[in-house]
C-alpha cells in the first residue's frame, strides 16, 4: 500500500497570496490540489475548497478557486492528498468512551503484567482519591479478535465462571494504597477490589460473605480481593448475572467529579479528531454533559458537532422544553430518543424467532426498555406496551425515535409497532432509526426498505461478532446478520457509526477506516475469513463513504448541512493519507488521517 509524506511536510501554508485580479471573495481557507470526494452527486470529484465563516463557499478546480485566495487567506497545498466530508459517527457512548479512554481498558488484557501496567498508568493521571472502576478485563481470552466461529463450536465451562484470568488484590496493592481500586471482568460475574476498596465496603478476615455476593479468601481466611456474582438464570433460561458486587459498592462509589467529565470529554474529542469524526451522535450519557458541551462550545474548545439522545422516557420533559427533530445549533442539536427492545449477541440475550444453536432452551430475552443491563422485565407484554405507548406519544410530538434491536424477532416487532404507530399518527418524515438492525429476517429486510426505515448500523460489528456468530446462531440464519447490501438495495438508508466504546464483551473504536474496512471486505482485521463472510453483502467503498456521512447527516435531519463537501454546508473535511477509492480494500483499516477541520480549522495534524 502505497503511504504519501507526512500530513506536515506537505502542507504548505501562504499566510500572504498574490491578490488575484478577478478576485470574487476574500475565503478565511482555501484547499487546493487535493483529491475531493465530495459525497455531492452534482459534482462528485472536485481539485480545490473555500471556506469563509466556517462554511464552503466554493468546491470545484484549482484554476477557479485563485479568486478567494485575499491577503489574510490560509492556503493549504493538499500535493494529491484524498479529502472527504468530516465523517459522522451514528452511535457514541460518550460518557463510556471518555471514561474508557481518559481511564481503565483491560478488554484485552488476561495476564498479571498487563493488568498491573494497565492500572498503574490511570493511577499516574487520576487525581488523588478518585476510584479506579470499570476495565473489563479477558473479553478476548476466550475469543481472540481474529477468531471466526465455526457452526457448532462451544466454548467455556457450565459453571459460569470460566477457566479465565483471576487476579489478586496483592498485584496492585503496594501503589494503590490511597486510592480504591473495583474493576470487573468483561461479564460482570467477577471483580477485584484492592484493599482500600476492601476495607471501605466492610469486607475483612472473619467477617461473612455480604448478601449475594461470593468472597475469594486464602488459605488463612484472608480476602485475596476477587469478588463473585452468584449466577443465576433468567428467563427462558438465558444465563444473565445480578450484579450484587457493584450494588453493594454503588453507595460508596462517588460520581465522577465535573472536573474528571471535561478532562474524559477533551480527550474523547481529541480521539475523534485524530480519526477524523467531525460529529457523532451521543447515546444516553448523563445530563451534565449537556452543560459542559455548552461550556466548552462557548469557550471556543468544541471540535466535534453533536446531537444528544435521551432515553425515550424523557420524551415529555423534552416536549415541555419545546425539543423535536432540529432543535439546537449547529454545534449541540437535539430531537431524538433512545429505547431498547431486547439484549446482545454477545452473551446470548438478542431476541430470536428460534432458539439459540447453542443453547436450545433459549431465545434471548426482551429487555426493559430503559437499559437495565442485566435482566429481563418479568411481564414481556407489558414492557411491549410501555415502550409502544411511549413511542406513539413521543412520535405525535415531533420527537425522532430510535430504538436498539439485534435479534430477528427484536426487528421484526418494531417494523410491527412503526406501522402501528403509522397507523395510528399518520404518514410523515419521521426517519425511525432502527438501531443496529443486526440479524433480520429477509422479509423484515424488504420491509425495512419500504417502509424507509433508517438502519444505524455498526459495521465493525461484522468484523468482531463474527467470532461467536454461528457458533449461536447457526449459518443459516447468520445469513442476515449485518445484511448491507440487500438492506442498501431494498431502499432502506444504512447509516454506518461505532457503537463506540463496546459491549463489555468487544472494543468498539471509534476510528471509522474500521467500519469503512468491515462494509467493504466483511472480513476481521487479521484478513479472515478468504474472501469475506457472507460477502454478497459487501458494500462498495463509495457507498460505504456515502454511509458513514451523507446518509448520517440524512438520519439526523441535518443533510442540508453537512455529510457531502457542497457549497454553503458547515466546512467539517479530513485529509487522508491514501485514496480510499483506488487502493486495495484490505488496507483500508491501516489509513491514517493527516488532518482533521471542524468549520474550516484544523483540530488534528498528524
Amino acid at each position: 500500500m502505497k503511504k504519501t509524506r507526512p500530513f506536515g511536510a506537505l502542507l504548505a501554508i501562504v499566510a500572504c497570496a498574490a491578490f488575484p485580479a478577478a478576485w470574487a471573495q476574500q475565503a478565511d481557507l482555501v484547499a487546493r490540489n487535493g483529491k475531493l470526494w465530495t459525497v455531492d452527486d452534482n459534482m462528485p470529484r472536485a481539485e480545490a475548497l473555500a471556506v469563509l465563516d466556517g462554511r464552503f463557499v466554493y468546491i470545484g478546480s484549482n484554476a477557479n478557486v485563485e479568486r478567494y485566495i485575499g491577503p489574510e487567506t490560509e492556503v493549504v497545498d493538499l500535493d494529491g492528498a484524498f479529502v472527504t466530508p468530516g465523517f459522522y459517527d451514528n452511535h457514541v457512548h460518550f460518557e463510556s468512551t471518555g471514561q474508557l479512554l481518559y481511564g481503565l481498558n483491560l478488554l484485552d488484557i488476561s495476564d498479571g503484567s498487563g493488568f498491573v501496567e494497565r492500572i498503574r498508568a490511570v493511577d499516574g493521571r487520576y487525581a488523588a482519591g478518585t476510584w479506579i472502576t470499570g476495565g473489563d478485563w479477558s473479553a478476548y481470552e476466550t475469543w481472540a479478535e481474529g477468531d471466526v466461529a465455526a457452526a457448532g463450536r462451544q466454548v467455556g465451562s457450565d459453571n459460569g465462571y470460566g477457566n479465565l484470568f483471576l487476579p489478586d488484590r496483592a498485584m496492585i496493592d503496594s501503589f494503590t494504597t490511597d486510592r480504591p481500586v473495583l474493576v470487573r471482568r468483561f461479564d460482570r460475574k467477577v471483580y477485584l477490589a484492592n484493599s482500600v476498596a476492601l476495607e471501605r465496603a466492610g469486607i475483612q478476615k472473619g467477617t461473612p460473605d455480604p448478601v449475594g455476593v461470593l468472597v475469594a479468601r486464602n488459605e488463612n481466611g484472608e480476602p485475596t480481593g476477587a469478588l463473585f456474582n452468584p449466577v443465576e438464570a433468567s428467563v427462558e433460561s438465558t444465563v444473565l448475572v445480578r450484579d450484587n458486587v457493584r450494588s453493594l459498592f454503588d453507595a460508596l462509589i462517588p460520581k465522577p467529579s465535573r472536573e474528571q467529565r471535561i478532562a474524559e470529554t477533551r480527550e474523547a474529542w481529541r480521539k475523534m479528531a485524530s480519526v477524523g469524526v467531525t460529529s457523532y451522535c451521543d447515546i444516553t450519557s448523563d445530563p451534565a454533559f449537556v452543560d459542559i458541551y455548552r461550556e466548552l462550545r462557548d469557550a471556543g474548545e468544541m471540535t466535534a458537532r453533536v446531537r444528544v439522545r435521551p432515553p425515550l422516557d424523557r420524551w415529555e420533559s423534552m416536549a415541555d422544553l419545546g425539543i423535536k427533530v432540529g432543535f439546537g445549533d449547529d454545534w449541540i442539536r437535539f430531537g431524538a430518543t433512545k429505547a431498547w427492545i431486547d439484549g446482545i449477541m454477545g452473551n446470548s440475550s438478542a431476541r430470536f424467532y428460534e432458539s439459540y444453536t447453542h443453547d436450545p432452551d433459549s431465545r434471548g430475552i426482551w429487555r426493559d426498555i430503559m437499559f437495565p443491563f442485566l435482566r429481563s422485565p418479568s411481564d414481556p407484554e407489558e414492557m411491549q406496551s410501555n415502550l409502544e405507548r411511549l413511542a406513539l406519544q413521543a412520535d405525535a410530538n415531533g420527537i425522532q425515535l430510535t430504538v436498539h434491536a439485534i435479534g430477528d424477532e427484536a426487528n421484526g416487532y418494531l417494523l410491527d409497532m412503526l406501522e402501528r404507530i403509522i397507523g395510528e399518527n399518520g404518514e410523515r418524515d419521521r426517519r425511525f432509526r432502527l438501531v443496529h438492525a443486526q440479524v433480520m429476517t429477509d422479509r423484515d429486510i424488504d420491509r425495512a426498505g419500504e417502509l424507509g426505515i433508517v438502519t444505524e448500523v455498526q459495521p465493525f460489528h461484522t468484523s468482531d461478532d463474527m467470532r461467536w456468530m454461528e457458533e449461536r446462531i447457526g449459518r443459516d440464519r447468520s445469513r442476515g446478520a449485518y445484511a448491507f447490501r440487500r438492506l442498501w438495495d431494498a431502499g432502506a438508508v444504512v447509516s454506518f457509526g461505532s457503537d463506540s466504546p463496546g459491549t463489555n464483551a468487544s472494543r468498539y473504536f471509534l476510528n471509522p477506516m474500521l467500519g469503512l474496512y468491515a462494509a467493504v471486505t466483511r472480513m476481521t482485521l487479521s484478513g479472515q475469513p478468504e474472501g469475506g463472510w457472507f460477502p454478497h453483502e459487501r458494500l462498495t467503498i463509495e457507498e460505504a463513504i456515502r454511509a458513514y456521512t451523507l446518509n448520517t447527516a440524512y438520519a439526523g435531519y441535518e443533510e442540508q448541512i453537512k455529510g457531502s463537501l457542497t457549497v454553503g454546508k458547515l466546512a467539517d473535511f479530513v485529509v487522508l493519507s491514501d485514496d480510499l477509492l483506488t487502493m486495495n480494500p484490505r488496507g483500508l483499516k491501516d489509513v491514517k488521517v493527516e488532518a482533521t477541520f471542524v468549520n474550516g480549522k484544523a483540530v488534528y495534524r498528524r
